[in-house]
């Protein structure tokens, strides 16, 4: 049986999606079968990340009845992965009902090692529905204050709904000297560091392309991040739904 992991964050532009491509291409290069979801529904961008156009069946489809799940899900070109996009257009989003996301997404941990939900930020309906998709949730932050308190405050909900964190990844680091040291930002969040991904300009260039940087540019700073980061979830997936905080 597969692990559920909802890619949250308190804040937009945070780089959830670029977590949940680059995770998902490296945990497939571990050998792993995984799906990666996009299930922000008015903001979709995972399938642009990962090189998906003009898909003709999305989870927008499924939650608007209209299709069966396993229509909506593809074969990337990277080794074991596939995805779930989402549609980008405003008649889709109208007709999908986000409250079908669990319902919809829980059954597929039975075919896949990883299933890894890029979720909207915040707490509103369409967030939660998301997030509460997931039975394990890694936050994703960036390093100033008024992100990491407001990430902060989705992971404090979301535990309260028995949700099992498994930690956060503090995004793009080191651009500013005004920066959250990790330290402090492990404090603030009260749960575990996973991994500090850098600025690096090898990840922008990479998501212009359409690239995960662990594919356009494996030697970068910010591809060597994020194996590590996918190694620790490999180690810790699962122990934290069995031990929770």
């Amino acid at each position: 049986m597969g692990h559920l992991i909802a890619i949250a964050s308190g804040k937009g532009g945070t780089g959830k999606t670029t977590t949940t491509a680059n995770l998902s291409v490296a945990l497939g290069r571990m050998g792993h079968e995984v799906l990666a979801i996009d299930a922000d529904l008015t903001m979709a961008n995972l399938s642009l990340v990962m090189g998906i156009d003009d898909a003709p069946q999305t989870i927008h489809d499924v939650l608007a009845g209209d299709s069966d799940i396993n229509d909506a899900i593809y074969e990337t070109r990277y080794q074991n992965v596939y995805i779930i996009p989402a549609a980008i257009d405003w008649e889709h989003v109208k007709r999908a009902d986000p409250r079908k996301l669990p319902e919809v997404i829980k059954p597929l941990k039975h075919s896949y090692d990883f299933v890894l939900i890029d979720c909207p930020a915040g707490l509103q309906m369409d967030a939660m529905n998301a997030m509460l998709s997931g039975e394990e949730v890694i936050l994703v932050t960036n390093p100033e204050i008024s992100c990491i308190t407001d990430t902060m405050k989705v992971g404090i909900v979301l535990r309260k709904a028995g949700l099992a964190m498994l930690g956060f990844v503090l995004n793009r680091y080191g651009r500013s000297e005004n920066d959250i040291p990790p330290d402090a930002a492990e404090e603030v969040m009260e749960i575990p560091l996973l991994e500090v991904i850098p600025e690096d300009r090898k990840v922008r260039e990479a998501t212009l392309e359409g690239v995960p940087v662990v594919e356009y540019d494996k030697k970068s700073e910010g591809a060597k991040a994020f194996m590590r980061l996918a190694e620790e979830v490999e180690r810790i997936a699962g122990m934290k739904a069995r031990v929770m905080y």
